[in-house]
């Protein structure tokens, strides 16, 4: 029997966020089944309504709705709508919570912040996405140190889609090249960052993709998508990264499919890491840091042992 999902996208704008919702959409949307995307955020959505037209069994509805209403979404979107979704087989709530439906549901966490950080934003966050899971009947995870901060109550419910292949790819040609990507959020720590970058002893060898503002002693770029990103990031060696908190960080596994040496900190989320490429430091220690980019720009190899990260959504769709 035909079945009819609903992937709800709405609150979705993060490029990590977009990227993966895309690649979760390309599964779906090559079944033989009915899909309608619900969405809010027009600019990411535009190429891909446009691609996907020609299925016809896929049908995208914006809605225009506030976040912070999204919760809501079942008193405030048309009678008609409701009906329509409470017909489906179930939905799948991307941006870790939804909203009721009559149907079988399903979270899926792709921000971990709302469990870590404890400022208002988030304690709000918590709120929806605990409220989400007690209805839910799974709760979707990409990896093994998410499943990790849920509430043992809800573990039952878990559903892990992440899968680590390793692969052998060949080391990019040594330059010492060092590239990073700039932000102004807080969790990204890019002021430790630049104090690391610029105890080099040549900021010429650096480039911050994406900063939020020009640093002229360094090599800034710009990039507007993904495969410009990718093609910025192969033209170095080293990727330097510093977050405290990742739900999977994807620009770890990109650098490692390209051939770049990874130096990231030491958190849950780098223990993927531990192949001949990567050099782990201690976190926010500036020093370490230092010898740790100074160790993977004296070694010489001309194959890495690379993590390549996939999703099973196969998991999913056997539970509709």
């Amino acid at each position: 029997m035909k079945k009819k999902i609903v992937l709800n996208a709405c609150g979705v704008k993060s490029l990590g966020g977009v990227k993966l919702f895309v690649e979760a959409f390309e599964y779906f949307s090559t079944l033989n089944e009915d899909i309608i995307v619900l969405y809010s955020e027009n600019e990411f959505f535009g190429d891909l309504k446009n691609q996907s037209y020609e299925n016809g069994n896929v049908k995208f509805i914006q809605l225009t709705k506030k976040r912070y209403l999204h919760p809501y979404l079942n008193f405030l979107i048309g009678k008609k709508l409701m009906e329509e979704i409470n017909s489906s087989s179930a939905i799948i709530h991307f941006g870790n919570f939804g909203f009721d439906t009559q149907v079988k549901s399903f979270i899926f966490i792709q921000n971990i912040l709302p469990f870590i950080s404890r400022n208002l934003k988030n304690r709000l966050l918590l709120f929806f996405i605990n409220r989400s899971f007690e209805k839910a009947e799974h709760i979707v995870v990409q990896l093994s140190h998410t499943r990790g901060l849920i509430n043992d109550k809800y573990k039952k419910k878990i559903l892990q889609i992440g899968e680590i292949k390793q692969t052998k790819v060949k080391a990019i040609q040594k330059n010492n090249n060092i590239v990073c990507f700039g932000s102004n959020i807080p969790n990204k720590n890019f002021k430790f960052m630049l104090d690391v970058l610029t105890s080099l002893p040549n900021n010429q060898k650096v480039t911050i993709i994406n900063p939020p503002t020009k640093l002229n002693e360094f090599n800034c770029v710009f990039t507007e998508t993904h495969e410009q990103t990718l093609s910025v990031m192969s033209l170095n060696e080293i990727y330097f990264h510093a977050s405290e908190f990742e739900t999977v960080g994807l620009p770890l596994y990109e650098a490692q499919e390209l051939g770049l040496k990874v130096v990231a900190p030491i958190k849950p989320y780098s223990q993927n890491f531990l192949t001949n490429n990567v050099y782990l430091y201690h976190y926010k220690n500036i020093d370490d840091a230092l010898n740790k980019i100074n160790e993977a720009g004296i070694s010489e190899n001309d194959y890495l042992l690379a993590n390549s990260y996939t999703e099973n959504w196969k998991q999913v769709l056997d539970k509709i």
